[in-house]
C-alpha cells in the first residue's frame, strides 16, 4: 500500500488516464472513415473529457514529474529511469498537441472527414503510447516516489501540486 500522498495522487491519475484512454481507443476503433453521427452521445461526453485530461496530463502531471521527481531519481542513482520517462513525455507531447487541436475542432463541429481520420490515427497512437507510459510509471516511478520522499517533502509537494 502506498504511504505518501503524492504517490497515491500519481497512482490515481495514472489509473484515471488509463481508463479514459481505453474508452477513447474503443470509441476510435468503432469509428468508421468519417465523423460519428451528430447525435452520438458517446462522443459528446468523451471529447471534452479527453481534451481536459490530456491538457492536464501534458502540463501539470508531467511538470510535477519533471521538475520535482526526476531530479530526485537522479540523486538516487535512478537517472536512466528519469531519462527514459522524460523521453516518453517528449514523444507524448508531440502526439498530444496536434490531437488537442483536432479534439477542439471536433467539439466545435468543424472537423471534416479527413480530420476525423487524423484524429483517429493520432488518438490510437496516443492511447498506446500514453497508456504504456502510465503503466511503466505505475510499476517503476510510483513505488520509488513512495519510498524516496520523507513525510515533510511529500506534504509540501502534494500541497503545491493540488493547490
Amino acid at each position: 500500500m502506498l504511504q505518501r500522498l503524492i504517490s497515491r495522487k500519481l497512482h490515481d491519475e495514472h489509473v484515471a488516464i488509463i481508463d479514459l484512454l481505453g474508452r477513447f481507443a474503443r470509441a476510435l476503433e468503432r469509428l468508421g472513415a468519417g465523423p460519428p453521427a451528430a447525435d452520438d452521445a458517446t462522443w459528446r461526453v468523451l471529447l471534452p473529457q479527453v481534451g481536459t485530461a490530456l491538457e492536464y496530463e501534458i502540463t501539470q502531471h508531467f511538470d510535477l514529474e519533471e521538475t520535482q521527481l526526476f531530479a530526485r531519481l537522479h540523486e538516487r542513482g535512478e537517472g536512466e529511469l528519469a531519462e527514459l520517462l522524460f523521453e516518453d513525455h517528449e514523444v507524448i507531447r508531440g502526439v498530444t498537441r496536434p490531437l488537442l487541436g483536432l479534439v477542439a475542432q471536433a467539439q466545435a463541429g468543424t472537423l471534416e472527414a479527413a480530420g476525423w481520420r487524423t484524429l483517429k490515427a493520432l488518438g490510437l497512437e496516443l492511447a498506446d503510447r500514453l497508456g504504456s507510459h502510465a503503466e511503466k510509471e505505475q510499476g517503476a516511478l510510483v513505488p520509488l516516489v513512495d519510498e524516496m520522499l520523507d513525510e515533510a517533502t511529500d506534504l509540501e509537494l502534494w500541497t503545491q501540486y493540488t493547490s
